[in-house]
């Protein structure tokens, strides 16, 4: 059975009036998780980092902040990513989204209670034994974290004797958590936007293979809604609609399905009497069936998926059957997010399996970060 030794610090802080002049937007909790037997190669590691890195004896976000010494911060994070197998678990807290009476979360004690209950009690559930060092960030840190779990989160059975926790300065007790500060300062650039920095996309490219993240409160990005700006586009996107539907068929010739001009012709005649109706499926089988008997719904999927690869904005909208030529933007966002709702999901999904082999092997399985055969689903993973 292996140890998990948990490194934890944070960026930002606890105030929620976001009003005043240097207030932090985001709260974030950043955990460093290592096996037990990878302790002495981290060990080792972090002193290579400060003796390569001309750090002096110790790793320190904050005297990397400034925009000169941004590079260095990536060459330390490659560094550790390349020479180190470790996990990296974040808890995003968006303070703008917190009701400040709400639970009395303006109060500093339980404001750190209240999100250590979300960030530290799934532990039990991923780890069969584990140590927690987190840096020295305060009082109330350390206190509410210490009650937290001798109350809710370490419980030895006669199955689980080991589970313990430590709490540790992390310079003159434990120096691995210096490991959680880089990256947690680094992690803040990224996803503090009062803080974030203009290359926190070369940040997040070295770390999102290790990274579990959770926001609070939950966010979900598979719905993208239109905005004014967006109208402005509509009568550009019916002009363009149009055009290629011409050019389609004035080009077309005895190699084209006959089928493809009849459905394009019925298509556009429904749009112009109704610019708004999707032609529901049956519909269109139905008119197809005049000029064949071999029609299906399946047949007619294949047709519109060979149209679209030809560039027709044929679209369709998520939750509600059938197909229409696009007319306003407001049709490319509705047709994008039909697609989102798969793609999506899927992604996610390969995403948290591989997040689950990360968090139980302590980065011995990665096929994301590992596997170059993986490399375009990493990427596409990255910019969820």
């Amino acid at each position: 059975m292996k140890k998990a030794k948990i490194y934890i610090d944070e960026f930002g802080n606890t105030h929620l009036d976001l009003s005043k002049k240097g207030t932090f937007s985001h709260f974030v909790y950043t955990a460093v998780i290592i096996s037990e037997d990878q302790e002495e190669k981290a060990r080792k590691i972090r002193k290579e980092i400060c003796c390569k890195f001309r750090l002096g004896s110790n790793i320190k976000s904050k005297n990397l902040g400034d925009k000169k010494y941004f590079q260095k911060r990536l060459d330390i994070l490659k560094y550790l990513i390349e020479n180190l197998d470790f996990t990296i678990d974040v808890l995003i807290i968006d303070k703008s989204r917190i009701d400040n009476e709400k639970g009395g979360l303006k109060h500093k004690q339980v404001f750190y209670k209240y999100f250590q209950k979300l960030f530290v009690g799934k532990y039990n559930e991923i780890f069969d034994s584990y140590e927690i060092y987190p840096d020295k960030v305060g009082e109330g840190f350390v206190t509410e974290l210490e009650r937290f779990i001798m109350q809710n989160v370490i419980k030895p059975d006669l199955f689980n004797p080991d589970r313990s926790y430590k709490l540790a300065d992390d310079v003159k007790d434990e120096k691995l958590v210096q490991l959680a500060d880089i990256v947690a300062g680094s992690l803040g650039r990224i996803f503090c936007s009062s803080h974030s920095s203009q290359k926190m996309d070369e940040i997040y490219e070295i770390l999102h293979t290790r990274l579990t993240i959770q926001h609070f409160p939950f966010q979900s990005n598979y719905q993208i809604k239109t905005t004014e700006e967006d109208e402005k586009l509509n009568l550009l996107i019916k002009k363009l609609s149009g055009e290629v539907l011409e050019q389609y068929i004035e080009n077309a010739n005895y190699k084209k399905d006959h089928l493809q001009i009849r459905l394009l012709d019925y298509l556009a005649l429904q749009n112009r009497m109704s610019p708004h109706r999707l032609v529901p499926s049956y519909e269109i089988v139905d008119y197809l069936k005049n000029f064949t008997m071999q029609m299906s719904e399946e047949r007619l999927r294949t047709i519109i998926r060979d149209l679209r690869y030809e560039g027709l904005f044929i679209i369709s909208h998520s939750g509600k059957p059938g197909y229409k030529l696009a007319s306003s933007y407001e049709d490319i966002i509705q047709h994008f997010n039909h697609f989102m709702r798969y793609i999506v999901p899927m992604l996610e999904k390969i995403k948290v399996l591989n997040q689950k082999m990360v968090n139980t092997s302590f980065n011995d399985v990665n096929p994301l970060e590992k596997d170059e055969r993986f490399e375009q689903i990493k990427k596409l993973i990255g910019q969820l």
